[in-house]
């Protein structure tokens, strides 16, 4: 076997085991413990009996998540590129984002709520806010790791900040912006799901909590997985954009 496809092997049968060693302890609480942790079968079979329940909730958590996280990412390269070229702007623009940051969504949602009502605006706004930062120190690290050389070249041929923007830093950056945008899409759906805690009936996160409250250990643990798998797939389309668009 060369190097190569042992390499392969060790990093596919990895995960594998480590899965499997997982569901082993998972099941084996679930025995002995079953007020903490339902079978996985039973998980399983609940996901499989009610596809259409975990789809519609998940479709609304999406359609909030990812609005949230377009947004949040246009706004964060937009105050990225005003605050590479000006410095009053970060000064001003990065404590807010810090605070913004640092603030639990949790605490957020509710005066949301009070201030938009009971409908989709308050949960988008919560994704925004999750996915605005990682973009945002993302969007700055890539706009300002340009080649010096093509710096001096750019303005030895007189080319303005906007030439410079467009030409060397954006495309220069676009490895920085991706790995923005996967930090940024799991932060927006995990906002997403957050805010659905409170003021709405329909969402993963609506699903997570009325489970919780009726102690359907098999419902909230379905909707967990289905929030960590779409998650991961969102992930994964993310990497694929960036295979197609960055070839360097």
């Amino acid at each position: 076997m060369s190097f190569s496809l042992r390499r392969l092997s060790v990093r596919v049968l990895a995960p594998i085991l480590f899965f499997l060693v997982l569901a082993a302890c998972w099941q084996w609480v679930a025995f002995n413990l079953k007020s903490i942790l339902p079978p996985l079968q039973a998980v399983a079979g609940d996901l499989l009996a009610r596809p259409g329940f975990y789809a519609a909730n998940l479709w609304v958590t999406l359609q909030s998540a990812l609005a949230g996280f377009a947004i949040g990412c246009v706004v964060a390269i937009l105050l990225a590129m005003a605050i590479i070229h000006f410095a009053f702007v970060r000064w001003a623009v990065v404590p807010v984002a810090l605070l913004l940051n640092v603030t639990p969504v949790v605490a957020i949602s509710p005066a949301l709520i009070v201030a938009f009502g009971f409908n989709a605006v308050p949960h988008i706004i919560v994704a925004a806010i999750s996915a605005f930062f990682p973009m945002l120190i993302n969007a700055m690290t890539g706009l300002r790791a340009v080649d010096p050389q093509a710096l001096e070249v750019f303005q030895s041929m007189s080319a303005s900040r906007t030439d410079i923007l467009l030409g060397l830093r954006l495309p220069s950056s676009l490895p920085h912006l991706f790995a923005g945008a996967r930090l940024a899409v799991v932060a927006a759906m995990v906002g997403s799901i957050v805010s659905e805690f409170m003021g709405t009936a329909h969402g993963i996160g609506a699903t997570i909590v009325m489970a919780t409250t009726y102690l359907n250990l098999q419902q909230m643990w379905g909707a967990i997985f289905v929030s960590a798998v779409s998650s991961l797939a969102l992930i994964g389309i993310v990497g694929l954009v960036e295979r197609l668009v960055v070839r360097w």
